[in-house]
């Protein structure tokens, strides 16, 4: 999913670095930054800059920068002259949810949805279905609504979330057990942000109180054994209102 740019600022597609790929440069010092951040082992970090922003995963445009996102990496990009500033890792943190941040939601539910390589992704509209809407709908006003979510370090942007609720949906045990949802941006996933969120958010429900957690996960989803390297261990399964088989997956806290 390459190629992606994103303006936050009112950028447009023509002023980013993908469109004035011959005016990327750098300078000695930024050179120096980039190599070193990323140990990297070239000494052409103008070309090896150029490489990336052409098969970035995604293209953020964000005060007076780019943030290009490559591999678990993100350059700097000054959006005025397209010198390249600097590099990092891709890092997050991972803080509190906090009321404003609920306008994220309904993104983040869509994203949770699971679609096997190959299948078309549904309408957005799908999230309004009473199944799947149930995990956002009045988020905040309920026992057990909790959540945390992770910030891009770099470009500032809110890039994935974990939440709980004690909703009679899929992953419903008692009315003592929250069901946990995550999700984060395709960008950036496999870079180890998921198990941050979770993290935080098995903190913050021990300290509310809680002594186990649920989640639903298909069968087939990859992320069942992301699920169990965190502790969770299948309990039963169950059929969702679109005939899949999903597993109910618990952990104690």
């Amino acid at each position: 999913m390459g190629n992606i740019i994103e303006t936050i600022t009112g950028k447009t597609m023509g002023e980013s670095p993908l469109q004035n790929i011959d005016k990327i440069h750098t300078t000695p010092m930024g050179t120096e930054r980039v190599i070193r951040n990323l140990n990297l082992k070239t000494d052409d970090v103008a070309t090896w800059c150029k490489d990336a922003v052409t098969h970035a995963d995604i293209i953020i445009g964000h005060g007076k920068n780019w943030y290009v996102f490559r591999n678990g990496s993100v350059i700097t990009i000054n959006a005025d002259s397209f010198t390249v500033i600097t590099a990092h890792k891709l890092n997050a943190k991972v803080r509190l949810m906090r009321e404003w941040d609920y306008v994220c939601l309904p993104e983040f539910l869509y994203q949770a949805i699971y679609i096997p390589e190959g299948e078309e992704w549904p309408p957005r509209s799908i999230i309004n279905d009473p199944n799947i809407i149930v995990y956002i709908k009045d988020f905040g006003t309920q026992l057990g609504d909790l959540g945390v979510v992770a910030k891009c370090e770099v470009s500032g942007q809110i890039i994935g979330a974990a939440w709980t609720r004690i909703i009679p949906a899929y992953g419903h045990i008692d009315h003592d057990t929250p069901e946990l949802a995550i999700s984060l941006l395709p960008p950036f996933r496999n870079h180890g942000i998921g198990t941050k969120l979770m993290t935080k958010l098995f903190d913050v429900l021990r300290t509310n109180g809680y002594k186990q957690t649920s989640l639903s996960v298909q069968k087939d989803n990859p992320a069942v054994r992301f699920y169990q390297r965190l502790g969770y261990t299948v309990s039963g399964d169950r059929l969702d209102h679109a005939g899949h088989e999903d597993y109910l997956m618990m952990k104690e806290l």
